[in-house]
């Protein structure tokens, strides 16, 4: 059995102050746990030692064996970022931005692309520390552990997950364990084996009988065969491999250099085994052990040497291959997965060099990334690039080539240019490396560099004539003949599954699988902006702004009405505006906004244009949609002979239903059950705010 589950790993060394650090943290500290479906809640956050594993439980627990609320595993914790960078700390941005940055870290983990996160905000920032410090070193600690600790480990977790109170498990836990690793042996067998570690004959077993059982139900002689056909050859017992049997095994199947080597063979066995107890000259493996050896980091094909760059970096860059991502934004299939600047910050640090954005006209001026005229949410082209110069050289300082797939007009891609200069700054190649250059730059040459790869205007023709040609794909949706959703029977287990598909004249496509709630999961887990875009796209221009915050619709005394509302919030200063209906010129809208202690008020003129209605302020500036005008003069000045403003803060939306008898303020689903237990009348109801997200209501009805 190992006991020191944190014992260093090879060459590791003792750090006593890491020691120090680790069983504080295993000891545990009060946090705010943030996460998208609720409030930040307060759990004490621990390092759980013999599993590996980060746990959270409730903060006012007082069980001497408190269960836990949720765990990662160390071994799947990819990145731990200091600061608020994720969607939850996002998802409740009034509470988190009252939380100083050095207080806060984020932990990245999963076996999935898609990354899940974790993001937790400690009491002091020397607590942060603590844990950024603690788990960056456990992470490597853990992902370079000896084999046979890993198996230990996850035996225990596994162990743990059954256990009951007497911290013991029986038969009945066996066999509900034994097909979540795909082993099937008949009962009479399993009850067999069990009464053999089971000593006591109590009907129940700890977890060290529970691992002596793991070992006697996979490595039995049939099992062992099966695994490796020529074992009988290198154990002439069946029970144990000696050192010279390895030997033997190293030289004639392994082609090993280390096999001629007795004393590096001893030393090798003994690296691997990692037991005091067996420092000895001729040490040897159990069957199990040798078998873990077979399929352990230290039988793998890959040459360690080589996961540092060896190669000659100084030749032309078109003399390499290099590592590229296609449609780098997306986190799941070509036609309705979810578009996340992680996924750009995951590919980079996974040390990919070329990454693709699609580039696509947005409402306000600025480009979407997203694969165009698909069912793929809408991502901004700043959020990518400010992640891009982020996680650039993370991995690598070799240079990063942007491959940009541009169907964005002339002004959009002027307003890219600028944005790419003004974020990576001298880190963008903008003019030759040497002058009067005959070949490409060598990788060497462009370290820590970003190179643009975009097509030029043809030759001869200026920008008036330019026109985007978006010939798109097989999988365009304008090419489809139909799309929807398909059910295929699976040949395995004879289920019908949904599946997402497209339909051409002599093709169809389909995703790999579709969950019928997927646009809800999806719209949690995204961030605010992505579900705003995608929204966005799916609205007529006429309507983009009914959702907007500015728009207050007809208001009942009109001019008076707006004119106490700006004079009501004018602390926002100068720029505070608000959108109304216009009461002179039926149909069109009203621009109000608070200058020098006054309130302004333009008229947002309309005209046809072919089949759309422009808008505009002045004759030098038309916008397709009110919500576009506003947002280009929230971002750019408003100029007239008399004044010049850029538009801040809108006017927030009146709270009429607060002074409503159905709304109750303070009241929560406890207190709605018996209030409307008291009336007798069917649809009887009330309207309360939501006790999960602060942005939203409940209505209780009978």
């Amino acid at each position: 059995m190992f006991n020191g589950a944190f014992s260093p790993s090879p060459g590791s060394g003792y750090i006593p102050e890491m020691e120090q650090i680790i069983s504080q943290l295993e000891r545990g500290t009060l946090v705010m746990k943030y996460s998208l479906r609720k409030k930040a809640e307060h759990k004490t956050l621990a390092i759980r030692r013999e599993t590996r594993q980060i746990v959270w439980t409730r903060a006012t627990t007082t069980n001497a064996r408190p269960v836990h609320d949720g765990a990662v595993d160390l071994r799947k914790i990819k990145e731990i970022r200091l600061g608020k960078n994720s969607k939850d700390f996002d998802k409740w941005a009034d509470d988190s931005k009252k939380i100083e940055n050095l207080k806060c870290f984020v932990v990245y983990y999963g076996s999935e692309f898609k990354l899940r996160v974790l993001s937790i905000a400690a009491l002091s920032e020397k607590e942060c520390e603590l844990w950024v410090k603690g788990l960056r070193y456990l992470v490597k600690d853990t992902i370079n552990a000896p084999y046979p600790l890993q198996v230990q480990v996850w035996l225990r977790r596994e162990f743990y997950a059954m256990e009951n109170s007497s911290e013991t498990i029986n038969i009945k836990d066996l066999k509900a364990f034994l097909p979540r690793i795909n082993y099937k042996i008949p009962t009479n067998k399993l009850r067999e084996l069990f009464n053999e570690v089971d000593t006591r004959k109590r009907a129940e077993i700890g977890f060290d009988d529970f691992a002596v059982l793991y070992q006697k139900i996979i490595f039995d002689e049939s099992n062992c065969a099966e695994i490796f056909d020529k074992v009988n050859l290198y154990s002439s017992n069946m029970k144990t491999v000696s050192l010279q049997e390895f030997q033997s095994f190293l030289l004639k199947e392994q082609n090993d250099e280390l096999s001629i080597d007795d004393r590096a063979v001893s030393r090798f066995i003994c690296d691997f085994l990692k037991d005091p107890q067996r420092e000895v000259q001729e040490p040897h493996f159990t069957i199990g052990e040798f078998l873990d050896f077979l399929f352990s980091k230290e039988n793998d094909l890959w040459d360690p040497s080589k996961d540092t760059v060896y190669h000659d970096m100084s030749r032309p860059l078109s003399h390499y291959w290099i590592a590229s991502s296609h449609n780098t934004y997306l986190t799941g299939d070509q036609l309705s997965s979810e578009s996340s600047v992680e996924a750009y910050a995951r590919c980079l640090r996974m040390g990919c060099r070329c990454i693709e954005l699609d580039c696509w006209d947005g409402p306000d001026g600025m480009p979407f990334i997203y694969h165009g005229h698909t069912f793929t949410t809408k991502i901004k082209f700043m959020d990518v690039i400010r992640t891009i110069k982020e996680h650039a050289f993370a991995t690598s300082e070799y240079p990063v080539i942007l491959s940009i797939e541009d169907n964005c007009s002339l002004p959009q891609q002027r307003k890219m240019a600028t944005a790419m200069q003004e974020v990576f700054g001298e880190s963008l190649v903008i003019h030759p490396v040497e002058k009067n250059e005959k070949q490409l730059p060598s990788p060497y040459q462009l370290r820590r560099r970003i190179i643009l790869k975009h097509k030029k205007l043809p030759e001869g023709q200026d920008e008036s004539s330019f026109l985007i040609r978006n010939e798109g794909s097989e999988m365009d949706l304008r090419n489809s003949v139909h799309n929807g959703i398909m059910y295929l029977e699976d040949p395995v287990d004879k289920e019908w599954n949904p599946h997402f598909f497209i339909l051409t004249q002599n093709k169809l496509f389909y995703t790999d699988s579709y969950k019928p709630d997927q646009e809800s999961e999806r719209s949690e887990d995204e961030d605010d902006s992505a579900a705003f875009q995608r929204s966005k796209s799916d609205v007529p221009n006429e309507e983009l702004h009914f959702s907007e915050k500015w728009f207050h619709g007809k208001l009942a005394k009109g001019r008076e009405e707006a004119e106490q509302l700006l004079k009501t919030y004018s602390h926002l200063g100068d720029g505070t505006f608000l959108v109304r209906a216009s009461v002179t010129f039926v149909g069109e809208y009203c621009l109000s906004f608070w200058r020098n202690g006054q309130v302004n008020h333009c008229r947002i003129r309309s005209k046809p244009d072919k089949q759309h209605t422009k808008y505009y302020l002045t004759d030098a500036k038309y916008f397709d949609s009110l919500y576009s005008l506003i947002t280009h003069y929230r971002n750019c000045p408003l100029v007239t002979a008399e004044f010049s403003i850029t538009l801040q803060e809108p006017v927030p939306q009146p709270k009429k239903h607060e002074t409503e008898e159905w709304y109750h303020q303070h009241t929560g689903k406890i207190q709605a059950d018996e209030i409307l237990k008291r009336v007798k009348t069917e649809g009887a109801f009330l309207v309360r705010p939501s006790e999960n997200d602060a942005n939203c209501y409940t209505i209780s009805f009978r």
